[in-house]
């Protein structure tokens, strides 16, 4: 019979003398200190390209609400035969919010008529004035005077917004 010699197993323990095979555990300052800079770097990144598509994401919202409370003044007109307004001459949006929001009773019946348009409360936040993406009220003036400069001048009501990443933003074709 052969005898079974005991193997030693290696030490765990750490040696606590430098450079006496001391295993080292843990990051040193400098490597942290370069990965929270390469972070930092990356994150303001990203922040700078997220706060331009929030702009860009604000001009769109303001067109699309001028789009639709242009075909909200079209539908106006053609239940009750002239827009908003009509026919003294107005640059209020206090018409245009009780003209196309709140309903109206219908002559001669107990029907209501409208609204034309429902918007939510954060476009409302002064009321009865319509705000685009930057809190700003958005004007209607009647009759208008720069909706149609060219050949086409039927509308005669002007819808604008003027923000801070797109110009003016309006019902004309030149401001889309």
């Amino acid at each position: 019979m052969i005898p079974v010699i005991p193997l030693r197993r290696p030490s765990t323990k750490l040696s606590t003398h430098p450079g006496r095979g001391a295993r080292h555990r843990g990051f040193t300052l400098i490597e942290l200190a370069v990965v929270i800079a390469i972070l930092v770097f990356l994150i303001s990144g990203l922040g700078a390209v997220c706060a331009g598509m929030r702009g860009s994401s604000r001009v769109e919202s303001t067109r699309s609400l001028i789009r639709a409370l242009d075909s909200a003044c079209d539908s106006y007109r053609s239940k009750l035969g002239s827009y908003p307004g009509f026919p003294r001459a107005t640059s209020d949006t206090t018409v245009l919010h009780r003209a196309l929001c709140v309903p109206l009773p219908a002559s001669g019946t107990n029907r209501l008529i409208g609204p034309f348009i429902e918007l939510p409360s954060s476009r409302l936040s002064c009321a009865p004035q319509i705000h685009d993406d930057w809190g700003w009220p958005i004007r209607y003036s009647l009759p208008g005077a720069l909706h149609g400069r060219g050949a086409d001048n039927s509308r005669r009501f002007d819808l604008d917004a003027t923000s801070t990443e797109g110009g003016v933003i309006g019902n004309w074709p030149e401001a889309r």
